[in-house]
């Protein structure tokens, strides 16, 4: 057994010496071309192949790596930019609302054509203003209390919901909806939810990437506060300035 351990152990010290000396003369099979012709390496599941075959098969295999790594990143890319290109249209259409009503109309229209969406809906609760909302932008108070979780964070949600929540945000016309994304919308004293449905079952599912949810809620809350404001904000006129008196000599 002393023996076997003895002819082990100097087997690895052979082989590291081996390493060692090819890593500090990388330029020994160039010397010993007729080696590299004859080496044979093993293949668990193919028959032996020369040295030269196995470096070609190396380097193939990292080359398809690297198309694939490359593939995503681009993926990335693209899906980066149609963010960027569909966060621009909603600033477009907030920035040129001169009416909530507008406003609300707007963001429907465009989030329907880059959704490609199944059924749209926007529903505020905010009490202080809701003799100026129309009735179907009204977030009634049993739906708040079955959105009362996601009204309180800032994460949207995808996936299924029961059908009391389908019914207190979706008309009877839109109950065959399958999944949805809810975006939660908050201001100074109001909330709010953006619903957008589809009939597909995985069209929006739990672990989907949310990032372009987020910013638009996050874009679309901060424009329906400013016109939110100023139906219940009265004007006030800014304080007069005293005139400076020019100084005479």
């Amino acid at each position: 057994m002393k023996e076997q351990q003895k002819a082990s152990q100097a087997l690895r010290e052979a082989e590291r010496a081996i390493v060692k000396y090819l890593r500090n003369h990388p330029d020994f099979f160039n010397r010993h071309l007729d080696l590299v012709e004859t080496l044979r390496i093993p293949h668990p599941c193919k028959p032996a192949l020369s040295l030269l075959e196995r470096q070609l098969l190396l380097l193939r295999q990292r080359n398809a790596q690297l198309r694939k790594k490359l593939q995503e990143l681009m993926e990335v890319a693209r899906d980066n930019a149609q963010v960027v290109s569909r966060l621009q249209r909603l600033v477009l259409v907030l920035i040129e609302a001169r009416k909530l009503q507008d406003m609300l109309i707007g963001i429907k229209e465009v989030l329907r054509k880059e959704f490609n969406a199944d059924a749209m809906v926007l529903r505020l609760a905010a009490q202080s203003v809701e003799a100026s909302l129309p009735k179907e932008a009204l977030l009634s108070p049993p739906a708040q209390r079955l959105f009362e979780t996601l009204l309180g964070s800032e994460q949207p949600f995808c996936g299924r919901l029961t059908q009391e929540q389908m019914q207190a945000l979706f008309d009877e016309s839109k109950l065959c909806i399958a999944s949805v994304a809810l975006v939660p919308l908050r201001g100074v004293d109001w909330c709010g939810l953006l619903a957008v449905g589809s009939r597909e079952d995985q069209r929006f599912y739990p672990g989907m990437g949310t990032l372009f949810l987020r910013a638009m809620g996050e874009l679309i809350s901060h424009a329906l506060d400013i016109h939110l404001r100023v139906f219940h904000e009265p004007y006030t006129h800014p304080p007069s300035t005293p005139c400076l008196k020019e100084q005479t000599e």
